[in-house]
């Protein structure tokens, strides 16, 4: 786990010293027709919170799915935990029949 933090502490550094190395203004067209000067180090920051986002989200959905498989797979152990207990006292019912001594008149 620190990995990651670490590695994501990197990456955000890194983003900021390139956006603040291209810190200069451009054109940025947002409508058809329509622009304005903006500086390039706000897009990359914007861009890279966008994309960082959108990564979160993804993982959101796929843990959310995983989740939900783990359950599905934890009732379907319950029940079979409980098919085992009921085969286990099944088993148990026949030797104690199989034991008991039959008599003349049973077979």
């Amino acid at each position: 786990m620190q990995w990651r933090l670490i590695l994501i502490l990197v990456l955000m550094v890194a983003v900021v010293v390139f956006s603040l190395a291209n810190a200069a203004p451009v054109p940025f067209h947002y409508f058809v027709g329509r622009q304005a000067k903006v500086s390039l180090a706000l897009i990359i920051i914007i861009s890279a919170l966008a994309g960082a986002i959108g990564a979160v989200i993804a993982g959101l959905s796929s843990q959310r799915k995983l989740n939900q498989k783990i359950y599905e797979q934890e009732q379907q152990l319950r029940g079979l935990g409980r098919e085992k207990a009921e085969l286990a006292d099944d088993v148990k019912a026949q030797r104690l029949n199989h034991r008991r001594p039959r008599r003349p008149s049973e077979e």
